[in-house]
């Protein structure tokens, strides 16, 4: 059976689909479509005004043993406008300038990627990790969490199989920031700490929100990689980064020369097109499965 066709296969799922509708209820109340989430095409794809959504899946790895064994996957947004073309989802968050749309846009596209994922049958302990504006969790202005735990509740998916990537901004509240953060763990969520090393990006956001995993920026790779003399450095920030009590992901593998490094660096986890590019549907290799 070819991949696509164990895809299509795999998105029989009963479950999901009886969801979807009531998941539509909860982000109607927002205020903006009625019907925001629909079926095409054997998938779940979203939609706002002229944007259309749809779920792409990268695999993150863990060095166990000095060999990568999955141990999450990343969900990626592609967005479109009406006529097919791109956008990238940064661009997409900083053209909405209300913090309604904000939180609408950020909370519909957790549920599409939720949605999609597990219309693939993931194994057992597969971590889902998804990306979160920074300025969003600032926006929000009810309890921290409730949407989305409600959401997992209704899918029977537990919070602590579930990463939520704090994708770095500059916020104007640092404090409102730490305690969305908070609020997140306290319902079991795990808490990554995205592109480090790029933007507003320090060590002193990493003492504020203390995450579970802090995913170095995959500039520090390329440097790496181009400039032999900044590998020790690496390794450097790697152990501070440890210290403060977080494990550390290499993004942008892109060889197995930057495999090497982040191996020798001390990276826990690895993720980059050299393992595997995003993509709509994925092959879970269960016996490579590492909680």
């Amino acid at each position: 059976m070819s991949a696509m066709a164990e895809c299509e296969v795999a998105m029989a799922n009963p479950g999901v689909q009886a969801a979807l509708p009531e998941l539509n209820l909860m982000l109607a109340r927002h205020g903006f479509e009625a019907e925001p989430l629909c079926w095409r095409e054997g998938r779940v794809r979203g939609r706002h005004e002229d944007w259309r959504f749809r779920s792409v899946f990268q695999p993150v790895y863990r060095l166990q043993d000095g060999e990568p064994r999955l141990w999450s996957v990343e969900a990626l947004a592609r967005v479109s406008d009406r006529f097919g073309g791109q956008l990238i989802p940064t661009v997409l968050f900083a053209a909405e300038t209300t913090p309604r749309r904000t939180v609408y846009v950020d909370r519909q596209l957790r549920c599409l990627h939720l949605l999609n994922f597990l219309l693939q049958s993931p194994p057992p302990g597969l971590v889902l990790s998804l990306n979160v504006n920074a300025q969003h969790l600032v926006n929000v202005s009810e309890s921290h969490g409730q949407f989305f735990a409600e959401a997992l509740q209704l899918l029977g998916v537990e919070p602590r199989h579930v990463c939520l990537e704090i994708v770095e901004d500059a916020v104007s509240d640092p404090v409102r920031l730490h305690g969305a953060v908070q609020r997140y763990r306290d319902l079991g969520f795990l808490i990554s700490l995205d592109d480090f090393g790029q933007g507003a990006s320090n060590l002193e956001r990493v003492w504020l929100l203390e995450p579970d995993y802090v995913k170095l920026d995959k500039v520090l790779m390329r440097r790496a990689l181009m400039r032999p003399a900044l590998r020790d450095k690496l390794t450097e920030l790697v152990a501070i980064l440890k210290l403060h009590g977080a494990k550390v992901v290499g993004e942008g593998i892109e060889s197995e020369m930057q495999l090497d490094i982040a191996r020798a660096a001390g990276c826990d986890f690895v993720q980059g097109f050299h393992l595997a590019r995003p993509a709509d549907c994925l092959n879970w290799p269960v016996s490579q499965a590492s909680g």
